[in-house]
């Protein structure tokens, strides 16, 4: 179902149950943003590493929310929504039809739902992101979770995964690694499109709930989604999180992949908080996560398993210290009848294995702000220096702020010969407050490497945010 279908839908969930009362919303908010963005990159296709192209992109972006609170008087009944419209004023209709999913101008409905709340009760209607540890997902239906006074609850979900919507991942896959519609294939006849990627998707879940219970709150969940009547992502998800204020914390996720029985991603850490330090270790799995329906499902299932231990020191005074000891090893078993897998598990290859460790310190006096970072990696792909400096400051009572950033890298990939030397990154970020409602700010960056070797990027914005 393309994105027209599924904003027309989310829309008319979200006014229907609104339609439905008699009463005048008691305060609506309005939020506006409009970006104007300047930027390239890099084509990949008809271009060699030594023939670099850049793509121009001018896009104008206007983001708009409108939220409604007790919408019957004393009542907890409201809604929030947020549309986003945009044009590339650089990119030709010709050109985009040519790239999957890639659109010159369109309009989004981000989130547009309905709510209402009651004791421990709340329900949600109409379009509506959805975050936890097994991914970020937005879906038109309905929500439900109910928590009791005894700190134990439920939680309810059920609709059409919105395809093509990825918050972090790519907005033409959903989840990564699938066409968020084979529509240009199947118009040329390309032998292996699938018809049935542009379909709906309905997708379900539930979640046990525990709050706060001395200390203990958490959560065990499961999810799946069906696409043409197979099964196209089937996960499980445990989460637990212990804090007593100062003293020993800790917390641990497990995203579980039913379908291959293999844990996806996993995060286990143990932290002790006293008056001027900390001290915390972690553990950590990384796995790519995509659907059932992509070919790197079945072959790129390479996890990445990371140890760190990390020192935090917090003096009296404006500075702030920190070290940090990491480790990561590379699961990269290929199969033995691939030429590659000489190069990668064969005698002599390069480690799997991948060491380092981190300084920092930042600090904050008044309306100076200020933060160094420097990394230091070896193993793995290569050799890995990384220097972060980043400072602020506000003038003006916090009416005009400057930020800026200086980024250098030396990096030394074994595989990859155009990630190998100098990288250089700088950003500025201006930002004036025109009153108590609106904001305009520039940022600039630019970065010069041996990959896109020269790239810049313009963005400015103004936001508008009333309370009526």
């Amino acid at each position: 179902m393309g994105k027209a279908a599924h904003s027309t839908r989310a829309l008319g969930l979200a006014l229907g149950v609104l339609a439905s009362g008699s009463a005048s919303a008691a305060a609506f908010q309005i939020e506006a943003r409009t970006e104007a963005q300047a930027y390239q990159i890099r084509a990949w296709r008809g271009t060699t590493p030594d023939d670099v192209v850049l793509l121009p992109r001018r896009r104008i972006v206007q983001y708009l929310g409108l939220n409604g609170f007790e919408l019957v008087t004393g009542q907890d009944l409201g809604f929030e929504s947020s549309l986003r419209i945009f044009a590339d004023l650089g990119l030709p209709k010709g050109e985009a039809a040519k790239v999957d999913g890639l659109r010159t101008e369109d309009a989004d409905i981000m989130y547009a739902f309905a709510r209402f709340a009651a004791g421990g009760f709340e329900g949600k209607l109409g379009r509506q992101l959805y975050i936890d540890s097994m991914d970020i997902m937005s879906f038109d239906g309905l929500r439900l979770r109910y928590m009791s006074r005894f700190g134990v609850g439920v939680e309810a979900y059920g609709g059409l995964w919105v395809k093509g919507a990825g918050v972090l991942g790519s907005s033409v896959y959903q989840p990564d690694g699938v066409r968020e519609s084979d529509s240009r294939r199947l118009d040329q006849g390309v032998v292996g499109a699938d018809d049935s990627l542009g379909s709906v998707e309905p997708v379900y879940g539930a979640k046990l709930l525990v709050g706060d219970l001395k200390g203990f709150n958490g959560s065990l969940g499961y999810r799946k989604a069906i696409e043409d009547g197979k099964t196209d992502l089937e996960r499980a998800g445990l989460e637990l999180r212990y804090t007593r204020g100062l003293g020993v914390s800790a917390l641990a996720s497990l995203d579980f992949d039913l379908v291959q029985m293999k844990p996806a991603q996993a995060r286990v850490q143990v932290r002790l908080d006293r008056e001027v330090f900390a001290v915390s270790a972690e553990a950590l799995r990384f796995t790519p996560v995509f659907s059932s329906d992509s070919i790197w499902y079945y072959f790129a299932f390479a996890p990445r398993d990371e140890g760190r231990v990390r020192v935090d020191f917090f003096p009296t005074g404006p500075l702030r210290y920190y070290v940090q000891g990491l480790a990561s090893l590379y699961h990269t078993n290929l199969n033995d009848n691939l030429g590659i897998a000489d190069d990668v598990d064969g005698e002599g290859a390069p480690s799997s294995t991948n060491v380092g460790g981190a300084v920092g310190a930042s600090l904050r006096r008044g309306s100076l702000r200020s933060a160094l970072d420097v990394t230091y990696r070896t193993g793995f792909g290569g050799n890995q220096l990384w220097v972060d400096l980043t400072g602020g400051y506000s003038f003006d009572q916090g009416l005009l702020d400057l930020d800026a950033r200086l980024s250098v890298a030396h990096v030394d990939d074994e595989f990859n010969e155009q990630l190998r030397g100098n990288f250089f990154g700088a950003q500025v970020w201006g930002s004036r407050a025109l009153s108590q409602a609106a904001r305009v700010s520039l940022v600039v960056e630019q970065n010069v490497n041996p990959f896109t070797k020269s790239d810049t990027k313009v963005f400015f914005l103004f936001d508008l945010k009333a309370n009526l």
